[in-house]
């Protein structure tokens, strides 16, 4: 119940999550090499450093994309409440709004994968030029 001057929503930003659901241990967790896969340029440009220092770049990045995934996240949210949620009568979403939510996930979801497919295609395209 919310009193009244209270906003319904809670005042504090949303948490990072705990340190082990970087990503290593979640390919780890699949099955997949523990190591983070970090672009090629990068990795060539880090052979000479000190282990000590690849394993602080590869933590930066870890750090960087999920800064990256949490604005993300919270943009789609943004996004699809504010397109799709209508009605503060009920706690829960009626049909339509909760149809709605789906629908733009979905298409958000689509999106993202589709720019992120085109983004590697062309990496993949200046890579050959650069090595070619």
């Amino acid at each position: 119940q919310v009193l009244a001057g209270q906003s319904a929503w809670p005042s504090r930003p949303l948490r990072r999550p705990p340190a082990h659901r970087d990503l290593a241990s979640r390919a780890r967790r699949r099955g997949q090499p523990g190591t983070m896969a970090a672009p090629q340029p990068l990795m060539a440009g880090m052979e000479n450093m000190s282990q000590r220092d690849q394993h602080a770049v590869l933590e930066q990045l870890n750090e960087m994309q999920m800064a990256e995934s949490m604005n993300t996240f919270n943009g789609l949210v943004e996004r699809c409440f504010n397109e799709c949620v209508t009605s503060f009568r009920n706690k829960s979403l009626d049909a339509p709004e909760e149809q709605c939510v789906q629908r733009c996930v979905q298409k958000t979801m689509v999106f993202s994968q589709r720019v992120a497919q085109r983004f590697q295609e062309k990496q993949q395209q200046i890579n050959q030029k650069m090595g070619g």
